[in-house]
């Protein structure tokens, strides 16, 4: 599959994926109301957390070296096998504690849950590395559609069927159970149809190549900017918080969701990217050049759109109380888009096993954020929060830029400067 198929069904396909997911978070709210809701989304919170810590990073690792190596993939088989069944015991462990104590849901169902997602990224991680766009994804609606059904069917049919056909006391033991089994018959499908139609690489081996050792680096490095990068965007929250009343807090949150939102496209974009650089050519940066310069585009027209109706869209869309929402979203954009382009730097940078360059970007960036907004956001406030956010993902932006022109030889303003050229080049053989 070519880099443009791949980054055009990645995208569409996804997009389908996330109106399923919007559409169940509906129903679920529905069902439980806002209390609940809010427990039961809490709840699923954590236990994604724990899934993104136990991984470690292993899924880069598994797309980075059977990428590289097409043989390795029956050791990193054999050996993931072996790590699943510790993190088993580790989920079970953990969980036994946040059960007993928060939240009263079935052990079983909640490590199933867990450990079913920890799966799916692993097995979606080969997908990715032969290249498999199409069949993933497809799976992934047509489970979200089935999800969706499934819930509309018990919203209209009320709580009797919750208790006479099932035997549960409420809803939200049941919306967990639906959550995991979905995942779980997703990653069944999987794994049966990606090793039927491999089937050379039925028989497992016990040799790993010799690539443990560079598995396991490679899989913690990624691990830890990927802690980094999350609490790039969230860590601005906490003096937010301390030091703000809530409904600036309110403003603000709504304000870092929405820059969130935008990073889902440049994500999508980074994970096409990153099984295409493994092995590939010099002339693969021009590429990663090219959609810079796209993403460039987009949010620039993004940002004038924002200028001409943010100033009341955002209160008519949530509410008088969010009349701050504008200012600090206009401060904030700069770091959102510099977080784009950081994505498909950071996918290149993987690619090639370069990873520690990512490490001290994003380590410059959030030791930025905390000791500016130690100092400046009792004294300033909200504002800034957010300029601080932006300034400092811009140095963190600038550093990866930096070395991704040293390395390919392509000027910084080539690289974001959009021409007429360009873009005609997207519906050419150049971004193929």
């Amino acid at each position: 599959m070519k880099i443009k198929q791949a980054l055009l069904h990645n995208t569409g396909w996804r997009v389908i994926t996330m109106l399923f997911t919007f559409l169940n978070n509906i129903i679920i709210v529905r069902m439980l109301g806002a209390a609940e809701s809010a427990d039961f989304f809490y709840m699923l919170a954590v236990f994604t957390l724990l899934s993104t810590v136990i991984r470690v990073g292993l899924e880069n690792g598994i797309v980075y070296f059977i990428t590289k190596k097409p043989e390795n993939i029956r050791g990193i088989t054999f050996l993931l096998i072996t790590v699943f069944i510790v993190q088993i015991f580790i989920s079970i462990v953990v969980l036994k504690y946040f059960i007993n104590e928060i939240f009263g849901y079935s052990l079983f169902w909640c490590v199933t849950f867990v450990m079913s997602n920890v799966l799916l990224y692993y097995v979606a991680a080969f997908y990715q590395a032969k290249k498999m766009f199409i069949s993933l994804n497809i799976s992934g609606c047509i489970m979200g559609l089935c999800q969706t059904l499934f819930l509309f069917y018990l919203y209209f049919s009320g709580s009797g069927f919750v208790e006479k056909g099932f035997g549960l006391k409420s809803k939200d033991n049941l919306l967990l159970i639906v959550s995991g089994l979905g995942i779980l018959l997703q990653m069944i499908f999987l794994i049966f149809y990606f090793y039927n139609k491999h089937k050379y690489y039925y028989k497992l081996t016990i040799k790993t190549n010799n690539i443990i050792i560079d598995f396991f680096k490679y899989s913690v490095i990624n691990f830890g900017a990927t802690v980094l990068f999350f609490l790039i965007l969230r860590i601005d929250l906490y003096f937010v918080e301390k030091y703000c009343d809530k409904v600036v807090l309110a403003n603000y949150l709504q304000a870092a969701k929405m820059g969130q939102m935008l990073l889902v496209f440049p994500g999508l974009m980074a994970g096409v990217i990153f099984p295409f650089t493994v092995n590939a050519p010099v002339a693969l940066a021009e590429k990663v050049a090219l959609l810079c310069k796209i993403l460039t585009l987009v949010f620039f027209i993004a940002f004038i759109g924002l200028l001409i109706v943010g100033s009341y869209i955002f209160t008519w869309m949530l509410g008088k109380d969010f009349y701050l929402m504008f200012e600090i979203f206009v401060a904030y954009f700069l770091g959102v888009f510099c977080l784009s382009v950081s994505l498909l730097l950071i996918s290149y940078f993987e690619g090639i096993n370069k990873q520690l360059i990512i490490l001290w970007a994003l380590l410059a960036t959030f030791v930025i954020i905390v000791i500016a907004d130690y100092m400046l956001v009792p004294i300033y406030g909200y504002l800034a929060a957010a300029i601080i956010f932006s300034l400092a993902n811009f140095i963190g932006t600038f550093i990866l830029l930096k070395v991704f022109s040293l390395k390919t030889g392509i000027a910084i303003k080539k690289i974001l400067i959009p021409n007429i050229v360009d873009l005609k080049g997207f519906k050419t053989k150049n971004i193929n």
